[in-house]
This record gives C-alpha cells, structure tokens and sequence, in this order.
C-alpha cells in the first residue's frame, strides 16, 4: 500500500521551500570581481585584482618592465555597452586617460575575456615616468544602458592603486624623491635662517624698550626699520654745513663708549683715554660725532621720501659699520628726521616655510607611506600650514613691538 505524506505537513514543506527562495540573496559575484548584478568586470593587473587592491595593498609594478592587463565579464541582463575609460593619476594629477569605444550589445547569460594584452606602462606616462615614485591611483569604468531601453545610461567602475618604483629609504635616491630631499632641505635652511631674523628681532626689540628715547638707545641695532615722512620738513631744508653741525651735536648723545672711534680698540669702562691711540674721551667723543656728522648729507639720500629700511640696509647704502651707521641713525631719529616704531621681522619667510612643509610632508607620505592625497587634500594641507605659518608670523611681529622714536 502506497503511503503518502500528510497534507499539513507537504504545505509546511512548500511554504519553507518558497520562503528559502525569498530570503536567501542572489549570489554576489566571486572574489575580485567589480560592477554589479547586470554587468560584472573583473580587471587584473600583473594578475592582481584591481578589487582587491587600496593603499594598504597597492599593485607592484616596475615602469621598465612591461605590464599585463586582463579583463573579463560577466552579463546579468541585456545590456548595450558604449565603452570604458582607463584613467591614472599622480599626487590628483591626471597622468593618462583613454577613451575605449565598444558600443556593442551583449545579451544574457554571456561571460567574455575583452582584453589579455602586455603594454608598456611607461610609455604611457609622460617622460616615461622617470619623475615618479611611490603610488599612483587609477580606475576603469563600463558605460552602458539596458537593452532595448538606451535612453538611462549607467556606469560600473573600480579604483585601484599601483605602487611606482622603490620601496623605503631607496625611493629617495628616485628623481621625485630627490626633488622632495632638497625642497625639504630648503624649507629646513629657510626655518634656520627665519629663527635667527626673529632673534635677532627679539633682542634690537628688548633694547628699544629699554630707552625713553633714540639718544638712550645708542646704536640701533640691524634689525630697527627707518621710515621718513612723504614730504620734506624744515630740518631737511637746511644746508649741508648746518645739517651736519645738528647731527654731530646730536650724535654726541649717542656714542656709548665701548669702542675707540679713532682706532677701533675696546675702550676700558673705568679709563678717561684710549690705551692704544691715547685719545681722551671727549676727544673721542667730539671725533666720533664729526666722523659720522659727515655722513648725514648721503643718510638722507639712503632712505627715500616715503620709504623704510632698515638700519642693516641704511649702513650699507651709506658704507658705514654698524657701528657708526646705527649711531647715525639713532642722530638723525632723535633729529626728528627718522622715526622707528617696529623692527623686521620675517613674516614672508615664515608663511612660505608653513606652506612647504605641508607640501613635503604630503609628498613624503606618498612617496614612503602609500598615501593618494587628492587635490583637496592638498589644498586642505597646504591652506591649514598656511594658517598656522601666519598665526607664528604675527606672533613674531607682537613680540618684537617697539615703542614709537622721532617724529612727533
């Protein structure tokens, strides 16, 4: 006798059956495959995934050698395929791109290998990629459209990272890793230098707040900034003689004694003459006064109407020593014919060494640590050290405020 299952039992069976067929999901496309349900492409490079490649696992590839490129598809429905794009960048620079024409309609079920070919990768960068190492970021798309419905285009594609040249410290001896060493020794020489301008800033600043006046300063120091009014004032109408004859009683006031003006040896504090010359110290004085006085005439053709230097540039338009340049200015500031109310301090260089670090330290992420910065990345990079730089800058220039000598 022919036994047969229960009715209750074969309709639990089927419902289980139909819901296993609801639930379970279609089957996604095998490992290393890329694009979807309709059209799924599978890109190998030097038999590498392009799907399984990022930053972390970029594709080894040697410009001297050649490269093999593999492609495959894998049609789920009627599609009409217009063409495919490969793209690569360097640093979010367009390197190459090439336009692939198709157009070919391919129906369902349909699984093809387009493209099994060995090229020169570095033919295809411009200067045969000599200039490049560390990573370089591509992709490649599929357009195409349902068939018969060619009106909605749609678009699969996949990114990828190839891994350029050297490896480590050996990618620095590369053309690009050489431009980075010497940019970043650049930037490092321009920090050094940027450092001892804002010392140098710092200390001519202290020594200016430590005075009532230019005649208690002395002898500016290098760094001062001399700045003359737009039009001339009675004090620059006089004649030559009696120019001269104000600025040597003025620069009496100014000599501070430490050195000889006569022989240059240092002058002993306690000592009414010079041990080497034996000029006496009101000879001294009355010698240094005239010497510079002398100067003023061509002083006063060194910074123009309108104009500011500093007492470094001052000296050497007027070929003094520091010395006697900065006594000449502190003579012609307390004649009222110069004024001094800041010191130089170096903001531009300050700005640019900001920016290049950050440039740098991108570039040297790219080349040692993988990283594909775009070019936002850049420009956020590169507007945030400029941020920083100008925040360092104007700190410089607070500290080395200086209260205001001359004019008035």
């Amino acid at each position: 006798m022919k036994k047969t299952l229960p009715h209750v039992l074969l309709t639990l069976f089927v419902t289980c059956m139909l819901w296993s067929i609801i639930v379970i999901p279609s089957q996604a496309q095998p490992a290393g495959w890329s694009g979807n349900d309709e059209l799924a492409f599978l890109l190998e490079i030097n038999g590498v995934s392009a799907a399984d490649s990022d930053v972390e696992n970029p594709i080894p590839v040697d410009l001297a050698d050649d490269v093999t490129m593999e492609l495959s598809i894998d049609v789920g429905a009627d599609i009409h395929i217009y063409g495919a794009v490969f793209k690569f960048e360097y640093l979010s620079i367009p390197v190459f791109s090439q336009d692939i024409p198709i157009n070919m309609t391919v129906f369902t079920p349909r699984v093809d290998s387009l493209l099994n070919e060995t090229y020169p990768l570095g033919d295809l960068i411009p200067g045969n990629g000599s200039f490049i190492s560390g990573t370089i970021s591509g992709s490649f798309s599929f357009t195409y459209a349902l068939h018969p419905d060619m009106d909605n285009n749609k678009t699969v594609y996949d990114n990828f990272v190839l891994r350029i040249g050297p490896t480590g410290l050996a990618a620095v001896f590369s053309v690009s890793g050489m431009i980075t060493v010497a940019f970043t020794f650049m930037s490092i020489i321009s920090i050094l230098f940027s450092l001892d301008e804002f010392q140098r800033g710092i200390l001519a600043a202290r020594k200016m707040k430590r005075a009532n006046n230019a005649a208690d300063v002395g002898i500016f120091p290098r760094a001062v900034v001399l700045r003359r009014r737009q039009r001339k004032k009675d004090r620059e109408t006089l004649s030559e003689n009696e120019l001269v004859r104000l600025v040597s009683q003025a620069a009496s006031k100014v000599w501070d004694g430490k050195r000889c003006p006569q022989c240059g040896k240092k002058w002993k504090s306690q000592s009414s003459s010079c041990k080497k010359c034996g000029i006496n110290r009101e000879a001294a004085m009355r010698h240094f006064s005239q010497d510079i006085a002398e100067y003023a005439p061509k002083a006063l053709k060194a910074v123009p109407y309108g104009g500011k230097v500093t007492v470094e540039k001052f000296c050497k338009r007027v070929k003094l020593k520091l010395v006697k340049g900065g006594a000449l200015a502190a003579a012609l500031t307390e004649m009222r014919v110069f004024q001094t109310k800041d010191v130089k301090v170096p903001m531009k260089k300050v700005m640019f060494a900001g920016m290049t670090f950050a440039g740098i330290y991108l570039s040297w992420l790219q080349m040692l640590g993988d990283a594909t910065p775009t070019l936002i990345d850049i420009a956020i990079m590169i507007a945030g050290g400029l941020a920083v730089s100008v925040l360092l800058a104007f700190l410089m220039k607070w500290l080395a405020r200086i209260p205001p000598f001359g004019y008035g």
